[in-house]
């Protein structure tokens, strides 16, 4: 426990590979989604802007660190060597005290309860990287020796940390007074002014408007999403590092731990730790929103396929239900596959917007999949302006997208000269930069001009008629639009309206819009005219279809006398088809 921390090289070592083994293992796709909503850019105007804030190098600091995230392992490593680096300082400011090792396993604390707060999509990672700075400017001050400069630096340190941290220059006012206090320091209580310095340059940063509320300068809620109250466990690194110099000072007054008490000491504090890391994790990890991150990422990369393995068996989330109809429709075996897959209704199809930034992305990927370019759009701009740092990078891409699709070639060009600054998008941005004011290379491309031959030839207010009314006139618009006509279909089934489903395959099937009926269309067919071949042979449903139904009804009417057990016995044989939802679901 002596040994100086120099010598124990290899400890922060194994902490920090312990750390990115974890990150990455379990938080892999958590890290993908915060890099898209903390833009970072290299232009003089992202400098520039929020200069005057409070924490602004924090921020910078973070923002760049994030744009790294983009890569495999990137979240994982960064993260692991901010919270190593918090340990660290920790136990540098409580060596000071002590003057030995002894509390090393406990300084880990505050790393413990960061760790717990990067597991939070709304929390800001300048958080981690202004508490380092904190520990940095600790770490420095108590070192000087003689009380006249301690006190003249931490007044000046203070207002520096101010403005390169924001929040966390009120802790290090309050633990660089307490620590005066604990040693005893003549005159000591001249530390106050340090904290009376904070007060008065966080009354000044609101006054001037450079932050809304006093809580964003005085508390970690201005590492946090600004519309948003933090969770509890912010909060506990903050207080959990003043407990921490008060442990260091009653320790001072006893000798070095030796002999059994070394031991004990020891071994409590591991189990402290590896306590907290068990109720934390389960408390904070979020391992129902990790579903919908790794859903969000396969999407984000157009990885349809794992989606769909990612969604079998039973799904308790309309989330999912989303994501797996949009994987199909971008597949186009939504019409085929729809009931191999848990449906719990419509909402499970478009799921109502909420305002909030995650469910803008999906619903804009979902619009963006059956050609509805101006929902989409709205749905990219919400999700843009709703992001917690200074964009979103994702919906960035999109707006160039659906501006290239409109034609709307000056609004796009804004867009793609932001990511131009990105060090991840650049050579995405170049890349449509090519396709500005050039309608032919459009109407080329596989992707662009799919969607522009999308487009309706007459302007309509989105959904003002239903949602089925507006899939209806994108299939119109252009029949080989297998997405929007499906949409419509499913619609329909999701919600069990048979006579909408029976209107809809008299007026189109037959047209180039739908051609011919997919298998669930089929499906629905037979429900409808149970009682009327005919019919059937009209919209030309197999015979495999037709074997279906027949053995269907033959179990169904073999075991009504048990009702109950019913969904049971045919959900192996028929859980994937029409029947079975329409009776059962």
């Amino acid at each position: 426990m002596r040994t100086d921390f120099y010598k124990n090289k290899v400890y922060w070592l194994v902490l920090w590979i312990a750390l990115f083994v974890f990150l990455q293992y379990n938080n892999e796709y958590h890290f993908y989604l915060i890099e898209q909503n903390q833009l970072f850019q290299w232009s003089m105007a992202y400098w520039l802007e929020g200069w005057n804030i409070p924490g602004a190098v924090s921020t910078w600091i973070s923002e760049f660190l994030v744009q790294f995230f983009l890569l495999p392992y990137g979240g994982a490593g960064i993260s692991a060597v901010l919270l190593t680096g918090v340990g660290i300082g920790t136990s540098l400011v409580m060596k000071q005290i002590l003057s030995d090792n002894r509390g090393i396993f406990i300084s880990l604390l505050p790393a413990v309860f960061l760790l717990f707060t990067h597991f939070d999509f709304n929390y800001l990672v300048s958080g981690t990287v202004a508490y380092l700075f904190l520990l940095i400017f600790l770490n420095g001050v108590i070192r000087i020796k003689g009380f006249r400069w301690r006190w003249f630096a931490a007044l000046i340190g203070t207002a520096l940390l101010f403005y390169i941290a924001g929040p966390v220059s009120m802790l290090f006012a309050g633990i660089i007074t307490l620590y005066e206090l604990g040693n005893r320091t003549p005159r000591g209580y001249l530390m106050l002014l340090v904290c009376a310095e904070v007060f008065l340059l966080g009354l000044l940063a609101v006054h001037l408007s450079w932050i809304g509320e006093f809580r964003y300068i005085f508390l970690p809620d201005g590492y946090y999403h600004p519309k948003l109250a933090p969770k509890q466990v912010i909060y506990y690194a903050w207080i959990v590092l003043p407990v921490l110099i008060l442990i260091a000072f009653g320790w001072r007054r006893r000798a070095a731990f030796s002999g059994k008490f070394l031991y004990v000491s020891v071994g409590f504090q591991l189990l402290l730790i590896a306590g907290l890391l068990w109720w934390g994790i389960d408390t904070y990890g979020d391992a129902k929103a990790y579903r919908v991150k790794k859903l969000d990422y396969f999407s984000r990369t157009g990885q349809w396929d794992r989606i769909l393995e990612e969604c079998k068996g039973e799904l308790t989330n309309y989330l999912y239900m989303c994501y797996v109809n949009m994987a199909l429709a971008q597949k186009g075996e939504l019409g085929n596959q729809l009931f191999s897959y848990d449906q719990r209704g419509l909402p499970g199809l478009i799921i109502p917007w909420n305002q909030t930034n995650s469910i803008s992305i999906l619903l804009s990927d979902v619009y963006f999949t059956i050609g509805d370019m101006g929902s989409a759009q709205q749905m990219a701009f919400e999700a843009y302006i709703g992001s917690t740092g200074k964009g979103n990078s994702r919906m960035l891409q999109r707006l160039v997208e659906t501006n290239l699709v409109y034609g709307s070639y000056a609004v796009a060009e804004k867009y793609i000269r932001i990511l131009e600054n990105t060090w991840g998008y650049a050579r995405w941005a170049k890349e449509k930069r090519a396709f500005l004011y050039q309608d032919e290379r459009v109407v080329a491309d596989s992707l662009l001009g799919k969607k522009r031959q999308n487009l309706p030839e007459e302007n309509f207010l989105s959904q003002i008629h239903g949602i089925t009314q507006d899939l209806f006139m994108l299939a119109g618009s252009d029949p080989d639009n297998k997405a929007a006509i499906e949409y419509a279909g499913a619609v329909y089934l999701l919600s069990k309206d048979n006579s909408a489903f029976k209107e809809m395959v008299e007026t189109y099937y037959g047209t180039p819009v739908l051609p011919e009926l997919p298998v669930h269309f089929q499906e629905a067919v037979i429900s409808i005219w149970e009682n009327d071949p005919s019919r059937w042979e009209y919209f030309q449903v197999s015979e495999p279809v037709k074997q279906r139904f027949t053995d269907f009804k033959k179990q169904v009417l073999a075991n009504r006398q048990h009702s109950a057990a019913l969904p049971n016995l045919l959900r192996r044989s028929h859980g994937n088809s029409y029947w079975y939802y329409l009776m059962f679901k």
